[in-house]
């Protein structure tokens, strides 16, 4: 353990041209991704401008990545069969879809394939696809020649490096081979969570040549040598592909303008599915976009003094037949109408009421309230006690 390499401590310029080709490698993955994800809508976008049916679109789009999808599928059912996975073929004609993605189901794996050999098949066609993309930049395209040519001339003679470079025989069959590959290759993330027991174990590895004392000038080191030299490679390659699909958003761009001003329909996307429009609505709603945001309403100012209920926004009732009525949400309020079975003759409403009839006769004169009444026939005024104050007045 005596002739290991002493500790040291790694400088914060060390670290930081460590961290730089991670740094770099993920900004341009992301930035990948995200024109990959453009261009497949806006060429799905442009196969129903000129078809109108989804269908159609659909096989025009599929057709169009033909070479990536076979050098894809092929990969994935080569490498399930090294490493003993079921995989059956699944060819059949694309059904019909709204959304500028490809499905790519051709070859379907077994059920009870596990986690790490899943990771294995669906990081091939990736693995290979950089490295066809590699050999058709340097050996067939010669981009690095390309590049020599500007960074010695600038853009003085910029005219002659770019024909110097589009002399490369088939140059524009390649340049679409190339971009369908480099847009194919991506696999799906979900299936490569089998990589977490490799990433794993080599932390574990640094952990223990750490603990064991091999000192941080071992793992700098190796870090620093080849993982940062690969990582590098990694990032001029993804730089030429980034490069690639920014000259096909411009010339994709130019033709989807075109066909929009000639056909007057358009199209956007939201949620990633494709939303049909015209084009007349396609630049109001840009337009309405690219607006300024209209100022916020300054809210009131608290009134001063001390609170009153005179001061409150109460509601005021109207005029009387006129009172506003609100109704609580789902009320639909009560109707009464006239029982269609109970009808009011319009003889009783409308006739007039008549005057009782007058009763003749003569009227008797009251007699005075001095008077006493007679007594009943049965009792004599000297055989009871009882006088007339006793009985009741009948009248």
């Amino acid at each position: 353990w005596s002739k290991l390499p002493q500790r040291r401590k790694v400088s914060k310029l060390e670290l930081f041209d460590l961290l730089t080709p991670w740094l770099v490698l993920g900004g341009l993955l992301y930035l990948l991704r995200r024109l990959e994800t453009w261009l497949h809508q806006h060429i799905f976008k442009v196969g129903w401008l000129l078809t109108h049916q989804f269908q159609t679109t659909t096989i025009l789009y599929y057709a169009f990545f033909l070479p990536g999808i076979v050098i894809n599928q092929f990969m994935y059912w080569a490498v399930a069969g090294l490493l003993n996975v079921r995989a059956d073929r699944a060819i059949a004609w694309p059904e019909k879809q709204e959304i500028g993605e490809l499905k790519l189901s051709f070859v379907k794996l077994s059920k009870n394939v596990d986690a790490f050999r899943l990771a294995l098949i669906s990081s091939t066609p990736l693995i290979v696809g950089i490295i066809l993309i590699w050999h058709i930049a340097n050996n067939i395209l010669n981009v690095p020649g390309f590049l020599n040519d500007l960074r010695g001339n600038y853009l003085f003679d910029f005219t002659e490096a770019a024909a110097r470079f589009t002399a490369a025989q088939d140059f524009w069959l390649w340049v679409y081979v190339a971009f369908t590959i480099s847009n194919t290759m991506m696999p799906d993330f979900r299936n490569l969570r089998g990589w977490r027991i490799v990433l794993t174990g080599l932390g574990v590895i640094i952990v223990v040549l750490y603990a064991l004392g091999a000192g941080n000038a071992v793992i700098f080191d190796a870090l620093k040598g080849p993982i940062t030299n690969s990582l590098n490679a990694l990032s001029s390659i993804f730089a030429v592909i980034i490069g690639l699909n920014l000259f096909m958003v411009a010339v994709l761009g130019t033709i989807e303008a075109l066909v929009e001003r000639v056909t007057g329909h358009s199209a956007t996307f939201k949620d990633g599915k494709m939303v049909a429009m015209t084009r007349q609505e396609m630049l109001a709603q840009r337009s309405q976009a690219l607006a300024p945001q209209s100022k916020a309403v300054k809210p009131t100012a608290a009134p001063i003094g001390t609170p009153t209920v005179y001061r409150l926004p109460l509601p005021l009732p109207g005029a009387p037949g006129k009172e506003p009525v609100s109704r609580a949400s789902g009320d639909e309020g009560l109707v009464i109408s006239q029982d269609p079975l109970f009808v009011t003759p319009t003889s009783s409403i409308s006739a007039p009421r008549s005057t009782p009839s007058m009763i003749a006769g003569s009227a008797t004169e009251k007699p005075p309230t001095s008077a006493k009444p007679a007594l009943p026939a049965n009792v004599k005024p000297d055989d009871s006690e009882q006088t007339y104050e006793d009985f009741e007045d009948p009248a």
